[in-house]
């Protein structure tokens, strides 16, 4: 198991690197950081995106992510609206220059992509893509895990200072 531990990470610092979102001088998407492209990615899969939806997807808290959406909205690359059935959720949406700054950053990678796709055979495209889902599920639990874990350490421990 060692072996596949050291093999899988060094296959993903290489895919990642390899099919990352920068350029061949390692700089990132143009003239936003890689977490502000990670927030637009996850506004333009959804249909509607709260902070909390960007929030969990990159990783960072809500506080962290309402700063990225900050920076974006600064940008011109994503605005605010208020839900129409509750005014206390935000939700962002990408604007025009948000929407095409993505789709120039993505054009490139994805065609590599399709390329060696496009040389395996559909079973293994299909293994790949079931076994790569597996993984960052699994990934994502136990983040999530791991945050529950520790909130309940934090209110163990305020309980505990309290009697």
């Amino acid at each position: 198991m060692d072996e596949q531990i050291r093999q899988l990470a060094e296959l993903i610092e290489d895919m990642t690197y390899d099919f990352g979102s920068h350029n061949m001088d390692g700089v990132c998407c143009e003239n936003i950081s890689h977490g502000e492209y990670r927030a637009l990615r996850t506004v333009l899969r959804l249909d509607k995106c709260t902070m909390q939806d960007v929030a969990k997807s990159i990783a960072v808290t809500k506080s962290g992510a309402t700063r990225i959406v900050s920076r974006l909205e600064e940008k011109k690359l994503v605005h605010r609206i208020n839900d129409q059935n509750d005014g206390r959720v935000c939700c962002v949406q990408l604007s025009e220059e948000g929407k095409s700054l993505i789709s120039r950053l993505t054009e490139e990678p994805a065609k590599r992509m399709a390329a060696i796709l496009s040389a395996m055979t559909p079973d293994m495209r299909q293994i790949l893509l079931i076994g790569l889902r597996a993984f960052v599920e699994t990934a994502l639990n136990q983040i999530t895990r791991g945050d529950e874990q520790q909130k309940s350490v934090k209110v163990m421990s305020t309980a505990a200072t309290k009697s």
